[in-house]
């Protein structure tokens, strides 16, 4: 076994969504680069140059015809993760893994429940809703997310009924709110920001590293919301890579 750097978890991570937007291009399955990923596409024409992390958005309409041809047709060092293949998932979208790899990340430790430890990405759902309706749609989400936790004994039950005291609370504050009709709009359960229609599509590629994904119509709307003045570069103390460790089992 040897501890990867950085760039070698990066160079691994791109082989990786090639294979994956390989197989969903042929499928005609939309997807398309999110967060850190698209970030990192515009302001570096590739991965940020100290993390080691890939995002895809896959829409919910999209999302099992995805999954089935990933499950079928992903190379034999790679693994689609979700609560089909492993018995302790609880996210609420599913990971593809490589299978040569054992990664390590102080951030996520309850991720390490799961069987396999490779380095992975992540494929986020985005579900359709009201932009008004958001607030409400995310806070329900983490309730199933808590109580999944619960069920396969991630968390313990005062764990569980601790967040689901405040989240409960939460429900009924959002439901004692007015809210104007809203617009249609793509929600996912990491970011709080809507996504509209027209920031999106019509999807184009953007040249990352050697290759090119699909990114939103409007990368600099994604961005601004999300991150503010993305362009600027965040102080040296907060440039983390996304995994403490990598190393390679071949």
């Amino acid at each position: 076994m040897r501890q990867l750097s950085t760039k070698e978890t990066q160079d691994r991570l791109l082989e990786m969504a090639k294979a994956i937007a390989d197989i969903l291009d042929r499928q005609q399955v939309r997807y398309f680069m999110g967060f850190g990923t698209l970030l990192g596409a515009v302001r570096h024409h590739g991965f940020i140059p100290w993390d080691d992390d890939f995002d895809m958005h896959i829409l919910d309409e999209d999302y099992s015809r995805a999954m089935t041809a990933l499950r079928t047709e992903l190379p034999e060092d790679l693994f689609l993760e979700d609560a089909e293949s492993e018995p302790l998932y609880f996210h609420a979208w599913a990971h593809v893994k490589d299978l040569h790899t054992v990664a390590h990340c102080d951030l996520f430790p309850q991720d390490n429940v799961y069987e396999h430890k490779g380095i992975s990405i992540d494929l986020y759902r985005l579900t359709p809703v009201k932009d008004t309706d958001i607030p409400t749609f995310r806070a329900k989400e983490n309730l199933r997310y808590q109580r999944r936790k619960y069920e396969k004994s991630i968390i313990s039950e005062e764990e569980y009924d601790e967040q689901e005291d405040t989240i409960t609370l939460q429900l009924k504050d959002l439901a004692a709110e007015k809210k104007e009709s809203g617009r249609d709009a793509l929600a996912d359960l990491i970011k709080a920001c809507p996504l509209y229609p027209e920031e999106i599509f019509p999807l184009r590629k953007y040249p990352f590293e050697d290759t090119e994904f699909w990114g939103p119509a409007d990368a600099d709307a994604y961005l601004t919301k999300f991150y503010g003045n993305y362009m600027e570069l965040p102080p040296e103390e907060q440039r983390h890579a996304h995994y403490d460790s990598v190393v390679i089992t071949e």
